[in-house]
């Protein structure tokens, strides 16, 4: 098969993955989602084929935000991931990978795997099977109603099917600006809502992780869930002068500041943040989530208690 034909192929397999993903969030009276062009969930797919590891982590290290990032993404992102593949009881009463020795046909017969069969069985289990194992968490991900995009990635041999569904958050315009000058931070974004959500923006958080290494991957590769690292800042609009914001709690581990530009009108943002010098980032990852809530298109201007994050963006200050 050429190259061409692979991505043909490639092409009708995510088709078929995004058309059964629209079948279920149809039946829940939920928006179809448009597929996305981002890269990161097939780089990720390919290389859990390469591994025959099911992990969130990158072999690099990377969360997937950070390799959405990497690649260019601008929005939210969310990850699914689920594998077909043949395995044997192990004396642990549990699983061992054992794909690769379908190749020796002498003692094994492993019939090649139906991609398009694999496709449809991986989405009913993350629908219909996932309360006992993940607690729903793909089932969520997957009916999560402030989806716009999924950017899917497949890898598959004849014995081993792997696909990475990335749910994405996409809300900003596509020339939208981000800019990082030492520790001051500016976005130039206008919002896209073409479902009439009515977003405010609420606040800005910044999480820091550790710099990706292979050994966070070895540490976390069969780790079933991931988050976001530390929180460290909370940023919200300026007060007038005799108000200032006030913590709740003892929780010393995250400070909340105030923006040094907090500009929204209608549906342009315009924000300049400037990093603490308390804060070191050095060799490290900070991730700005950006989070709104919505009115909604009622007359009664009735704010949701829910804090939606309309995009996530990853710094890398190595």
């Amino acid at each position: 098969m050429t190259s061409k034909e692979q991505l043909d192929s490639l092409q009708k397999l995510r088709s078929f993955a995004l058309s059964k993903i629209n079948e279920d969030r149809k039946h829940y009276g939920l928006t179809s989602l448009v597929m996305s062009n981002n890269t990161a969930a097939q780089i990720h797919a390919d290389q859990i084929l390469k591994t025959k590891t099911l992990s969130h982590w990158s072999i690099e290290g990377f969360k997937p935000y950070m390799l959405y990032s990497l690649y260019n993404g601008t929005g939210y992102v969310q990850q699914n991931v689920g594998q077909i593949s043949y395995v044997m009881p192990d004396n642990d009463k549990k699983f061992r990978q054992v794909s690769d020795l379908c190749y020796d046909h002498t003692k094994f017969y492993c019939p090649v795997i139906d991609k398009y069969k694999a496709i449809a069985d991986l989405q009913h289990s993350m629908m219909y099977n996932d309360l006992q194992c993940c607690n729903d968490g793909h089932k969520n991900n997957i009916l999560n109603k402030y989806h716009t995009h999924v950017s899917i990635g497949i890898a598959y041999n004849e014995y081993y099917f792997v696909m990475v569904q990335n749910f994405e958050n996409h809300y900003l315009s596509p020339d939208l600006k981000i800019k990082k000058s030492n520790d001051d931070i500016k976005l130039e974004a206008r919002i896209n809502d073409p479902d009439r959500y009515n977003f405010v923006i609420n606040h800005v958080s910044f999480f820091l992780d550790e710099f990706p290494t292979k050994l966070n991957y070895d540490e976390n590769k069969n780790v079933s869930s991931y988050r976001f690292g530390d929180l460290k800042l909370m940023v919200s609009k300026p007060l007038p002068a005799n108000l200032k914001y006030v913590q709740e709690g003892d929780d010393n581990s995250y400070k909340i500041i105030e923006a040094k530009k907090w500009e929204l009108d209608k549906d342009d943002i315009n924000l300049e943040i400037e990093i603490p010098d308390t804060l070191d980032t050095k060799n490290k990852v900070l991730t700005m989530v950006i989070y709104a809530q919505s009115i909604g298109d009622n007359s009664l201007n009735e704010i949701s208690q829910d804090y939606i994050p309309l995009t996530s963006y990853s710094f890398f200050n190595s």
